[in-house]
Formats: structure tokens, sequence, C-alpha cells
């Protein structure tokens, strides 16, 4: 039987005080979504991390429990269009200038010090020309953009996604083998993953469009994932609508896949901040927002706050779990005023930027109802 405890950690590293407080999540018809006390801790606790540094999240190898730190980020697209490919600002002619480590240099400060580091990543890696018919966007990269993967430290991406099928069967066969590769470990759809970390196995399930009636059935995966030793299992969906809030459907898909026996919950495909809600003993971050996007040469105003979060799971030599704990980093997707230059920036702790990201993450306009109450 899995333990887990519930506590919420509001950082970047630098965190104003936040008084400790009952969160209650309700969504946009009114239904009460379930409170924080609905954990086994009996509540949602603030850490204020105000004038601290990082410290190296993992600890030794020997004696038990270990501690799992696991960071989750949003959409990346290492590659873009052929429009962009010889373009000024495109991705290409940037990281040409710049080297494969420069899009994820800053976000290494906290990949490069965790367990795991799982993004969605969204696109191809491959030569073919050979497009999918009827796509808007088809974004490509060379296989030796894993490069950027590998000196970034992200040793997992998800691949169900919209893109993944961007160039078709050869395409897909391409992006495989080129992770395969770099040695990175990937889930998609109809292809769950395991990654093994200090003795600890952590099972991935990654889901895309279509979702029948709202609903997606995972609890098959999840056992499947269990008897294979994983001790910890996170749920991957593309979902929802671009640059929309949350929906019913995503709640539901969410819950779901808690109930289902889910860790926790990661979203991705809006391109835009939605919130996280607390629900039972875990969390579902409804979406990320963009990561490393090469596929937008300027991203919209709305797209260019984001956020990556770290899920603490403390892991017991008899395969009990306790957690997750969530930490949440606010940032943006780049430091430019204008354009972009494909490398997300940690957000000044108590700036104005950094305020409104943590406002979309926690008091979201689709969260009406939202509120914290002081014990």
């Amino acid at each position: 039987m899995i333990k887990r405890a519930l506590a919420l950690l509001l950082a970047l590293w630098l965190l104003p005080a936040i008084a400790l407080g009952e969160f209650v999540f309700t969504d946009s018809t009114g239904e009460d979504a379930g409170t924080a006390e609905d954990a086994e801790s009996g509540g949602v606790v603030f850490s204020d991390l105000s004038g601290e540094t990082p410290e190296p999240t993992a600890i030794s190898d020997e004696g038990w429990p270990r501690r799992i730190v696991i960071t989750v980020g949003g959409d990346t697209t290492l590659g873009c269009t052929d429009a962009q490919r010889t373009r000024a600002g495109g991705f290409a002619r940037v990281i040409r200038d710049k080297g494969y480590a420069w899009p994820f240099s800053e976000l290494v400060k906290v990949f490069g010090e965790d367990d795991l580091t799982l993004v969605n990543f969204e696109g191809t890696l491959t030569e073919s020309t050979d497009k999918t018919e009827g796509k808007k966007f088809n974004f490509k990269g060379p296989a030796e953009y894993t490069e950027m993967l590998t000196l970034g430290s992200v040793e997992a991406v998800n691949l169900a996604n919209n893109h993944y099928i961007d160039y078709g069967d050869a395409g897909k066969e391409d992006t495989r083998a080129a992770l395969d590769a770099a040695g990175i470990t990937y889930s998609a759809g109809g292809m769950t993953a395991v990654y093994e970390t200090r003795g600890v196995r952590i099972g991935m399930i990654g889901n895309t469009f279509p979702y029948a009636d709202g609903k997606r059935d995972i609890s098959r995966d999840v056992q499947a994932l269990r008897d294979a030793g994983c001790q910890i299992v996170l749920a991957s969906f593309h979902w929802g609508s671009e640059y929309e809030p949350y929906t019913r459907d995503q709640r539901n898909i969410g819950r779901a896949a808690i109930n289902a026996g889910a860790d926790a919950v990661i979203g991705h495909h809006p391109h835009i901040i939605q919130p996280v809600e607390a629900y039972e003993d875990s969390y579902i971050l409804y979406s990320l927002g963009n990561l490393v996007f090469g596929g937008n040469t300027d991203p919209e105003a709305i797209s260019r706050d984001t956020f990556i979060a770290q899920l603490a799971f403390t892991v017991y030599e008899d395969g009990t779990v306790d957690g997750p704990e969530l930490s949440l980093f606010p940032m943006r997707v780049t430091g430019e005023r204008s354009g972009t230059d494909y490398r997300p920036i940690f957000a000044e702790p108590g700036g104005e930027a950094y305020e409104r990201i943590m406002g979309k993450i926690l008091n979201h306009e689709s969260m009406k109802g939202f509120t914290t109450s002081s014990q």
C-alpha cells in the first residue's frame, strides 16, 4: 500500500513568507473539487525559503529511506518549421550560433540536481521530408539535437502529443532511435516507460487525444508498472484547448488517473499556465505551459509565463512511499522583451512577473471560488 504525505513548497528558492492555510479548490461550475484536508497529512504546508540558495536534492544511495526528486517541465520543441529554419531569429539559427548547451543553461541549475527530469517533447528528430498532411505546423530537428537534452540533464520525455506525428511513421521511428542513442527514456501513446535511479523504479505513462467522452482509463498501465516494480508512477496527458482555461474533461481525466493509482498527473498542450489542483493525496498539474519552445519565434504575451515543478517522494526499503511534496518554480520562456532566445529564465522572487505567475498557478480564472483561509 502506498503511503503519501502532502506538502506544498512554493519556491524559486527565494520565496516571500506565506502564512499557513487551508486551500479549497472549486472549478468553474462551482462544484467543490476537494480540499487539501483530504490528504493524509491533513493540510498543505507552505515554507518560507527566503534567502536560501538551492541545495542538492539527491541523497546518498546508502541506507533507506531515499528521497527521490523528480522535476517536470512543459512543452519542449527542439526544432522548428521549414519556414523558420533559415530565419535569423529561428531556433535553428540561434542554436547554431549559441551552441547546444544554450537553451537549458538556466534550467540545468535545477535539472542537474534532481534524480529525474521529465519534459513533454513536442516535435520530431528526423531528416524526413514527408510531412503529415493537414497540419498547420510540422516541427523537426536533427538527431544530434538530443545533445541539448543531455547537456540540460533531461533524462526522460513524453512523446504522447500531437506533434510526435508531424512526419508520419518515419518521423516517429527516427525520433525514438535518436532518443535511444542518447540514452533518453520516453513514453508514448501505448508505450509506457521505466526509469531506474538509486534503486527506485519510476514508471511513466503518456496519453494524448482523442479522449472519448472526456475519459481515459489508465488503470491497466498503472498496474503493469507496479507489477514491473515501480514504486512511483507518473501520468502525462496532452489535453485541453490551446490558450484556454482548463476544462471539465481535463479535471475528470486527471482525477480518474489519481484514483487509478498514479502518484501525480502532469498536463501539457494549452501552451499557457493552468492551475495546480490538490486532489486526494496528490496533485494534478493541468498545464505547465511552454518551456524550450523552438516552434515560435515571437511568443504571445500570455505564453511567455511558465513554470517547472518538483515532486519529491520518500521511498522506503519495503517499497512504500511518502509524497509527493510539490515545489513550484515560476519562470519566463525567455529573458528577451520581444522575440525569443529560446532560453527560459527564473522569475525574480517578489517581482511583478513572479507574483503574476504564482497567481496563475494558484488562482487561475477557471478555478472560480478558489480561496485560502487562515487557520
